[in-house]
């Protein structure tokens, strides 16, 4: 059995003695037990010096011979594996230099790491710190003598590096050197990557033989080391390689090994409990090797290998749990600790060994790399010389290239120059000796015929190149050179200074010869211009107008080719001038027969003769006439592009274009023209709608105009009218006509050419004539329009105006006449139309007075009335929308033209129509009750009064106020998408301070009439107010007495009031005559506004009606009433009634509640007032003096009838009251003025 309290007592010893036994094993005479890493230790223990002849040792290098792998430590026991060293005596130790090579300033690498230095090292140099590593290069002794680097004196010197620490020497290159300075010796020797890594290699092997000869002092080894034939070597390899065998063969087996381990252990048959043990520990010797051997960390590719993941959750201590938990408890745990403890030892010394061979193999891994990588670097730095020479050879080839082809191009253009030259001195040569033959003869030629062709070529005496018809584009070019030399001669001859060529040409007869010749040039110029002329107009009258652009045309089509090469030739005359107006006559003439050919005076003859005005023939004829404009012009647009655009503009898809262009020197602008015009299509097109828009005789404006004209000379309102709708129609088709004629322009330049990213000389050119084009069009619309926009403006304002007067007029209303407006001299004098601005002419308020309420809302307050003007302005509003548009371009134009329409229909909604309409009804309203006492009760079968406020006057301000938001749903329009009114235009517009104007007229407009409705209504509510006042005081207290003592009591004020009921009286009534009647009057009435007023409005008017009702009735009741106890209940009941009247619109009537309360003072008896008043014991806040204050609840208090009594002194107070006013240690308040505005129903009673 195991010890409970010391498991592990005999745990120190066993392993103690297992230590012993396995060093007495191992190593005899071993003087320690447990060895440690030493780096001194090269030699591996016996039992890993096994030897696999089938496995070969692995070659390291990529070189011809394995390279040696230095340890970082002095090895004490190489010797006894290496081969035998002499006697031989040390030489002197040579000195380092740094290799200087070309292209870096030290050939070295320093701050490399060792990297496989061991942490217990024993050697001398372990304790010193690390120093810098680098290669250098071995200076030869005789260097400075004149001998080569690295001579082979240095060949066979040890370094001191090598002699005192070997392998931490840095290597120190020999072939390597030389190899480079030959190359800088020889120019021509060029270093190739093969060489230099031989040179590193034999360096390589040099180093290793260095390091050898260090540690085995032998210098021989420096030339006879090979690394191949080192056992050492060779038996290292085989060790590295067995472990890694080893691992791979754990890592296989780690999970069913600890499966094993961990697992229940079945009892085998036959085998006896020391087997069992035996078994278990050579399991965990297995679970031991794959924890030491198979650690943690990830793989490579990001998971974990199998024997990782088998040992992922493994430590020591479960590891020693897994040991003890195997063995039986009556095995001695002593001798199974003892074999554990050699088994770790025996794993200590395996990994001590593998790690000495893993450092040697990486140091001397690392003393290769390093020797290659500066011959790799060495071979860098030579193909940047290299590519460097190249380069700079290269540049100068190439600008000695470009100096040749400049010399060349120049000497080509001198060349063709001569050549231009050669050909036309030959031909005015030919030109002068026909004008001398001419003059000698006296028989002049006849240019005009034979450049006609209407003389047979054998007759003819000009050149061929002038007569023949297929000759000339090239005759025109040739005329134009001659031309300009003529020209050239005139400029020479005007000039200040003479010249040598000057003498020449002022000798007189070469002046003759020249003046002949520059006449006969100048007439076959003019004969070539003529002919090409009457072919361009034969060719294209053959056309017929019909136009096919197409690769194959149709038959009969106009021959646009021949049309493209003869205005080629043209246009070396003069820039083409004459070829312009030929064809612009030419167009107005063939296709324009309504504008230029018959007269279209029809309309205005007819106009002028008849009374009437057809619209809808004249929309027509509009229609027709700019629909005509636009074919032509579309279609002739179209022609233009090809017959005279250049090459950029003519559409691609003409198969022949290149050929004909080819052979008629087409293409570029620049061969058509010198002189530096801008593009020939665009002076053309502008030519030609010039003339068919701007003619002053027979242009499509002056048809416009003559048009207007017409329509003016009937003079009416009927006529302005009928003018306003031509304006609409003219401009509404001029629009499309210049939106179509801009959408052709564009057609001018092919498609692909505007989907292009980088555009050519020309096609920039053709793009720029297009936008120059469609910038003339607007300029021609703007023209066409803007004569006619201001006369709009003022005709339309006017009309509006006008239509919106004869609709009042035409119901029946007086307006009144507006005072006389001075016309703007200034303007007048600068020739300026003044803007029109529409007099206000309101509405007669007198005779809207005597017509009364019935005829108000018969007349102007009619609904079709109130809708007439708005119809008119909504018909303005559509008007200007169509004459100026709503983009932006013409927003501020738009925005000016609708604020102007709605400012004026505010002003005649406003102050003309709706604002006189409210002052009347206020007016009307009356100030004083009636003089007669009112008949109560009234007869509820009948009709009930008013009240003074006639319900007709309600539904007079239902129809202002229906008016008012017709009039801003139909102008205004607000977020209506689709609507055409004033917002959605000037929002289109996007002119915002229009916006923000017409914001603040319509702000104004319903600011002023809402302060006038207000001021109706105030008036009406103080009309209310009397009459509820000749109700209750006048009717009520008239019924409490008759005759003498009814004259008496209104005298004294002494009657009580309606309330002073005596005792035992009957209760018959609810209420009394006056609150009944006034009840019903107030319920009728509230029917009548309610139907006026919007809820917000109801409810401010009929609060406003309570509170002035209850201050009436409240002043009546304190200064004049006196309230029995009978009266009491009558009183209660009538202010039920007119609380339940107050409360049907309006929330604040909370002071009829108040007065319900102060009601009870005159129901209850004396001597519970006391008790009222204070509230209940205990509960202060229920009595009147919380809820009415202390004041208030004795006023009313004081108006009970039994609270004071007459006497022949004067009434005096009851003696109740004086008890129960010193028990409340109070002042009576009655007894001095009374301020009845405290007790009103907006004041506080507690305040």
């Amino acid at each position: 059995m195991r010890s409970a309290s010391d498991p592990f007592a005999k745990t120190s010893q066993a392993l103690g003695r297992a230590r012993d036994r396995r060093s007495q094993q191992r190593t005899p005479g071993a003087g320690s037990s447990r060895r440690g890493l030493q780096e001194d230790d090269d030699e591996p223990p016996p039992e890993r010096q096994r030897s696999s002849p089938s496995k070969p040792p692995r070659n390291l290098d990529s070189g011809s011979e394995p390279a040696a792998i230095p340890t970082r430590a002095n090895d004490k026991n190489n010797n006894n594996v290496a081969a035998p060293t002499s006697s031989r005596n040390k030489s002197e130790p040579s000195s380092t230099a740094a290799i200087e090579t070309p292209g870096r300033k030290k050939a070295g690498i320093s701050n490399l790491d060792s990297g496989s230095q061991p942490a217990s090292s024993s050697s001398p140099s372990a304790s010193k710190p690390k120093k810098s590593k680098s290669i250098t290069a071995v200076a030869s002794p005789d260097h400075g003598a004149g001998g080569s680097v690295g001579g082979p004196k240095s060949l066979d010197t040890l370094p001191n590096t090598f002699l005192t620490n070997p392998k931490q020497a840095d290597p120190i290159l020999f072939y390597l050197p030389r190899l480079i300075s030959s190359e800088e010796k020889d120019e021509e020797f060029l270093l190739d990557l093969k060489s230099l890594l031989q040179a590193a290699q034999d360096d390589v092997r040099l180093h290793r033989g260095r390091v050898q000869a260090g540690l085995k002092k032998d210098m021989r080894l420096i030339r006879t080391y090979i690394l191949e034939n080192d056992p050492a070597y060779r038996a290292r390899q085989e060790r590295l390689t067995e472990h890694k065998d080893l691992v791979n063969g754990l890592i296989r087996d780690a999970p069913e090994i600890m499966s094993k381990l961990s697992g229940d252990k079945p009892v085998i048959k036959g085998k006896t409990v020391a087997e069992m043990a035996q078994l278990h520990l050579q399991q965990w010797q297995r679970a031991l090797e794959v924890y030491v051997q198979c650690p943690a960390p990830e793989s490579k590719d990001g998971g974990a290998t199998a024997g990782s993941v088998a040992t992922a959750d493994l430590d020591w201590s479960t590891l020693f749990d897994l040991l003890l938990d195997g063995i039986p408890e009556d095995q001695d745990i002593s001798q199974v600790l003892l074999q554990a403890s050699e088994m770790c030892n025996a794993l200590v010394e395996s990994a001590r060994t593998t790690v000495h061979d893993a450092a040697e193999h990486v140091a001397d891994l690392e003393s290769s790399y390093r020797i290659r990588l500066e011959a790799h670097s060495e071979f860098s730095r030579h193909s940047l010389n290299v590519v460097g020479h190249i380069e700079e050879q290269f540049k100068r080839s190439g600008r000695t290239a470009l100096q040749i082809g400049q010399q060349l191009e120049h000497a080509e253009l001198k060349r063709s120059q001569c050549e231009a030259a050669s050909v036309l001195i030959r031909r005015w040569w030919i030109l002068e000796s026909l004008a001398e033959q001419e003059a000698q003869s006296g028989e002049p030629v006849d240019v005009m015929e034979e450049v006609q062709g209407r003389k047979s070529p054998d007759t003819c005496q000009m050149d061929p190149l002038y007569t023949r018809p297929e000759n000339s584009l090239e005759a025109a070019r040739a005329l134009k050179q001659l031309r300009a030399v003529i020209r050239a001669k005139g400029h020479a001859s005007t000039g200040s200074a003479n010249t040598a060529g000057g003498v020449g040409l002022n000798d007189k007869a070469a002046q003759g010869r020249f003046d002949l010749t520059a006449s006969l040039i100048q007439r076959t110029s003019d004969a070539l211009e003529q002919r090409l002329l009457t072919t361009f107009e034969r060719v294209y009258a053959e056309g017929g107008g019909a136009y096919d652009f197409s690769p194959k045309p149709r038959p009969g089509s106009m021959d646009w080719r021949e049309l493209r090469l003869l205005a080629q030739a043209l246009l070396l005359f003069d820039s083409g001038r004459n070829l312009h107006k030929h064809y612009v006559d030419m167009v107005v003439t063939s296709r324009f027969p309504e504008l230029f050919q018959k007269s279209i005076n029809e309309m205005s003859k007819k106009s002028s003769g008849d009374a009437e005005f057809d619209m809808d023939s004249t929309r027509s004829k509009l229609s027709n006439l700019f629909h005509r404009v636009s074919d032509v012009c579309t279609a002739e647009f179209e022609l233009i592009a090809y017959v005279f655009g250049s090459s950029a503009i003519i559409t691609p898809n003409d198969p022949k274009k290149g050929k004909k262009d080819g052979k008629s020197g087409g293409g570029s602008r620049s061969d058509w023209m010198s002189d530096g015009s801008e593009e020939m299509a665009l002076v053309v097109a502008r030519a030609l709608l010039q003339r068919v828009i701007s003619d002053p005789l027979n242009g499509l404006q002056a048809r416009i105009n003559d048009l207007l004209a017409s329509i003016d000379r009937i003079g009416d309102f009927d006529a302005g009218a009928k003018k306003l709708d031509t304006f609409v129609v003219i401009h509404e088709k001029a629009a499309g006509l210049f939106s179509l004629l801009k959408e052709a322009a564009d057609r001018m330049i092919p498609n692909n050419d505007k989907n292009m990213a980088i555009l050519s000389a020309a096609q920039v050119a053709a793009r720029n004539a297009v936008d120059s084009l469609k910038g003339f069009l607007t300029s021609q619309e703007l023209a066409l329009s803007n004569t006619h926009r201001q006369g709009y403006i003022n005709l339309e304002l006017r009309l509006l105006h006008h239509d919106c007067c004869t609709s009042l007029d035409q119901a029946g209303c007086t307006l009144v006449k507006a005072p006389a407006r001075r016309p703007d001299k200034s303007l007048i004098e600068k020739g300026i139309l003044e803007e029109y601005k529409a007099p206000i002419l309101p509405l007669h308020k007198i005779s809207l007075a005597k017509k009364g309420y019935t005829g108000i809302l018969a007349g102007p307050l009619k609904q079709s009335v109130l809708r007439q003007p708005l119809i008119h302005a909504t018909d303005s509003l559509a008007r200007a929308r169509l004459m100026f548009g709503t983009s932006k371009r013409g927003g501020e134009t738009t925005a000016r033209v609708i604020l102007s329409i709605y400012n004026q229909m505010c002003n005649f909604y406003g102050h003309g129509f709706l604002y006189p309409i409210v002052e009347t009804i206020k007016e009307m309203l009356p100030s004083h009750p009636p003089a007669q006492m009112p008949p109560l009760p009234f007869d509820e079968e009948q009709e009930a009064p008013d009240l003074g406020v006639s319900p007709a006057f309600w539904v007079a301000l239902e129809r202002v106020h229906s008016a008012s938001k017709s009039f801003d749903r139909e102008l205004w329009a607000e977020n209506r998408e689709g609507s055409h009114r004033v917002w959605e235009i000037l929002t289109l517009c996007g002119d915002e301070s229009s916006i923000s104007v017409a914001r603040d007229f319509r702000v104004i407009f319903y600011t002023e009439l809402e302060r006038r409705g207000e001021a109706a209504i105030l008036s009406a509510l103080d009309t209310l107010s009397t009459h509820i006042q000749w109700v209750l005081v006048a009717g009520g207290e008239s019924m409490m007495a008759t005759g003498g003592n009814r004259i008496f009591n209104q005298l004294t004020g002494n009657s009580g009031g309606p309330y002073a009921i005596p005792a035992g009286s009957s209760l018959d009534t609810p209420n009394s005559p006056a609150i009944k009647s006034l009840t019903y009057c107030l319920r009728v009435q509230f029917v009548h506004v309610q139907a006026a007023l919007t809820a917000k409005s109801l409810a401010s008017l009929w609060t406003a009606l309570s509170m002035r009702l209850y201050d009436i009735l409240v002043a009546r009741l304190l200064q004049h009433y006196t309230v029995s106890t009978v009266g009491a209940v009558i009183l209660s009941r009538d202010v039920d009634a007119l609380r339940s009247v107050s409360m049907l619109a309006g929330t604040e009537h909370s002071h009829w509640d108040l007065l319900r309360e102060l009601v009870t003072l005159y129901m209850t008896p004396p001597d519970a007032i006391k008790t009222l008043l204070l509230g209940p014991e205990g509960d202060t806040s229920k009595g009147l003096f919380a809820k009415a204050g202390r004041d208030h609840s004795l006023v009313f208090l004081s108006r009970r009838n039994d609270y004071r009594y007459k006497t022949t002194t004067g009434p005096k107070k009851s003696s109740w009251v004086t008890e129960m006013l010193i028990d409340l240690n109070m002042t009576d308040p009655s007894d001095g003025n009374i301020n009845i505005g405290s007790f009103a129903a907006g004041r506080s009673a507690l305040s």
